[in-house]
């Protein structure tokens, strides 16, 4: 059985064609982009959209702290005949973390901590008082307090969804600034810039359900019209599965980054970004591929790492107390 052959047995793949013609044809002779990461993904959509006869510009936003494996994947891919716009950020990623804080845990959890920290909120001195005490305190940061004394329906918009996060602050202080804005101003912002400068209509984006994570509970389907955005959404491997994708990859000779075949990550994104449970296997990756980036993220995350991992050695003890108190 040739590829076409396997593609056209594959509900899967006939399934994804036939919504890609019918996405394609509604936005025929409209601006419409690849948000490419350099990612396994946004490599196997760039083929993908070849194969199926389309030829889209792919956009890389580039953060100002990327592997050197992408950079040069971007350059693999450009003299395969792809034609990609590489765009600056507004802030880089270096500067916003020097001028606003670093990342520490996850974006919910930086967003409350740097407006905490805006208003001067003490940690170790006023973190165990009451909402009622700590409004009178602090009336400009109501929604930061509610997060705080997990006064929020769901338990993911509370301080406790990061099981002894509170209790490890309120003993040790929080001695540096925190922030997400690294993510606003090396992506978000410029995402937006560039999509209402060029009039985007339809933006593709290797979004797959498969994987996993906080994008694939946002989005529950692989087109999304563009209201609450500036542009419609359209993610062709949304219902992929790992195997699906293998396949295509196999048949097609797709060839991923460096940073995928050589280094063994799963996922790209912001090079040393402490957010996430895997932060620990990527700084290893970085240490042990690329030496220059190392230096680079360690100057510019190394309070935040340091930080996570006496949390994370926080929670192990704060874990097994709460079990203990629980079988009393």
């Amino acid at each position: 059985m040739n590829f076409t052959e396997k593609i056209n047995s594959s509900l899967v793949f006939v399934d994804t064609f036939a919504k890609t013609q019918s996405v394609m044809d509604q936005f025929k002779g409209k601006n419409i982009r690849i948000a490419y990461s350099g990612g396994a993904d946004s490599d196997t959509i760039m083929w993908l959209m070849r194969w199926a006869g389309y030829n889209i510009t792919g956009v890389f936003y580039d953060t100002g702290l990327e592997y050197q494996a992408t950079k040069n994947h971007i350059e693999y891919m450009k003299s395969e005949g792809f034609d990609i716009e590489i765009i600056k950020p507004s802030i880089p990623i270096p500067t916003s973390a020097k001028r606003y804080g670093v990342p520490f845990i996850s974006k919910r959890v930086s967003q409350f901590l740097y407006g905490m920290q805006l208003n001067n909120f003490d940690f170790v001195n006023d973190g165990n008082l009451s909402f009622d005490i700590l409004i009178q305190k602090y009336p400009k940061i109501k929604s930061y307090l509610e997060w705080w004394c997990n006064k929020n329906d769901k338990i993911r918009y509370n301080i406790e969804w990061n099981k002894g996060l509170r209790e490890f602050l309120i003993q040790y202080g929080l001695p540096f600034s925190v922030s997400s804005k690294c993510c606003d101003k090396a992506k978000k912002d410029p995402i937006k810039k560039y999509a209402k400068e060029n009039k985007i209509d339809l933006m593709l984006l290797g979004i797959r359900k498969a994987e996993g994570g906080m994008r694939t509970i946002i989005y529950n389907s692989c087109y999304l019209e563009s209201k609450e955005h500036s542009y419609s959404m359209y993610f062709p491997l949304f219902w992929w599965s790992n195997e699906d994708k293998e396949l295509f990859d196999t048949e097609m000779g797709i060839k991923h980054s460096d940073a995928y075949s050589v280094y063994g990550l799963k996922r790209t994104g912001c090079a040393g970004c402490p957010f996430g449970m895997d932060f620990e296997e990527k700084i290893s990756v970085v240490k042990n591929f690329e030496p220059k980036l190392d230096k680079a993220i360690n100057n510019i995350f190394g309070k935040s790492y340091e930080w996570t991992r006496l949390y994370n050695e926080f929670k192990k003890d704060y874990k097994s107390i709460s079990f203990k108190q629980k079988t009393i």
